[in-house]
């Protein structure tokens, strides 16, 4: 069933068949005729004054033929299908409708199930094949993740102000909650919206509209696509689910953010088949440390790029008996970023729903979450390298022990 009102325009000169498919289409909610006419030349008047989806177009009219009209419509207009309607039901007809441009052939008399179906896939076809150009020539979003190995560590707060910096610096920008369970974002921006990641995957238009319908807007100017209301919700969200909504995102966004749970399970494996950079969080405490070196392991087991994996320090203490040169050693990567230890202003954020990059610009939270921005340098207009195809199946051969 179509979730988009189709347009439809009736060229043919008989009169009883314009009568015959407006009845036939007098129930379809889903389909309007926006007009009728009886020869090529109106239709081609018509068809550029309404633009209409689809044009039910007879192969022999006066003035100017179907077919001609089909080709001059092909070259001028490509974006209007057109459905040839003739008596003709040989071989030929067909080949010599789809040379002109024609989408598919009714052949007369035809059932209203016909009828229906015909306009309807050849509507779906266009915006199936609109959607693939799309993907392909647009430039995709850049895709930071965010990911700990133990709740605490200030994962979600981070991604919060990421997303609210970049957002206030005009980047369009979208932070989705993917802790499915106990997800944090609308708390932390003191939001308690009806709509989230479960109500777009419920509802039948999984399409791009259906995605803005399910989007929050911030102040900031930051789109957010939260997670369920409930945490029974989540185990309805699956993988494929996750997947979908990434692909109707990514050409309409200039950055991504992603808040995970501290778990891998195979909604996990599909955003970080995604990712562009990961963003592991952890902080001084050993248990934080040694969970994160066996999370870098699981990376290391995989084709996953090295260099898209960024360690960023929180809640950074000075004189606590760890070295940041000591954990680097024992770690085997780089510290990307620290971020200061200050309590505070962190729980002031916290505690009245606003950003610390909002409330408190000048603080020192603040003022790392933009060295963070500013460190990461993208090329917004390059295509972003895709991940190994095989990242995705070495996890989950790793972590599940899925057979080769």
């Amino acid at each position: 069933m179509l979730s988009q009102r189709v347009t439809v325009l009736i060229a043919d000169d008989m009169v009883e068949l314009r009568s015959n498919v407006r009845r036939m289409l007098a129930n379809q909610g889903n389909i309007e005729i926006v007009g009728e006419c009886s020869d090529g030349e109106e239709a081609l008047k018509i068809a550029k004054e309404l633009s209409p989806h689809v044009i039910l177009m007879d192969i022999n009219m006066p003035k100017l033929d179907g077919l001609k009209a089909t080709e001059i419509l092909a070259k001028e207009r490509p974006e209007i299908q057109v459905v040839i309607m003739s008596i003709q039901s040989e071989q030929e007809y067909f080949r010599r409708a789809m040379k002109a441009g024609g989408k598919d052939y009714l052949v007369k008399p035809f059932s209203a199930s016909e009828l229906i179906d015909t306009i309807q896939n050849v509507f779906n076809k266009w915006v199936k094949d609109r959607l693939e150009l799309e993907k392909a020539t647009s430039p995709k979003a850049f895709v930071f993740t965010f990911f700990s190995t133990k709740g605490g560590v200030g994962k979600t707060t981070l991604a919060v102000n990421l997303a609210v910096n970049l957002a206030m610096k005009g980047k369009k920008t979208l932070l989705i909650d993917c802790s499915l369970q106990f997800g944090d974002v609308a708390c932390t921006l003191n939001l308690a919206p009806v709509k989230n990641l479960y109500t777009l995957i419920k509802k039948e238009d999984m399409d791009y509209q259906g995605l803005e319908r399910s989007i929050t807007q911030h102040s900031s100017g930051l789109h957010l696509l939260l997670a369920p209301a409930e945490p029974a919700f989540a185990e309805e969200i699956k993988a494929q689910n996750v997947k979908q909504v990434l692909e109707l995102a990514l050409p309409r966004y200039q950055f991504i953010i992603i808040d995970t749970p501290p778990h891998i399970g195979e909604v996990e494996l599909a955003i970080l088949d995604q990712t562009d950079l990961v963003l592991l969080t952890a902080t001084l405490e050993i248990s934080s440390l040694k969970n994160t070196k066996l999370v870098l392991k699981t990376f290391s087991d995989i084709t996953f790029e090295k260099e898209k994996l960024k360690l960023i320090l929180n809640k950074e203490i000075q004189n606590v008996g760890i070295d940041c040169k000591d954990i680097e050693a024992g770690l085997a990567i780089p510290i990307f970023a620290t971020i200061p230890m200050d309590s505070e202003t962190a729980q002031r954020s916290l505690n009245q729903g606003e950003p610390f990059v909002v409330k408190f610009p000048e603080s020192a939270l603040s003022n790392a979450i933009e060295k963070i921005v500013s460190q990461v340098s993208v090329d917004e207009k390059d295509p972003k390298k895709a991940i190994d195809d095989s990242v995705l199946f070495k996890l989950r051969r790793i972590l599940f022990g899925a057979k080769t």
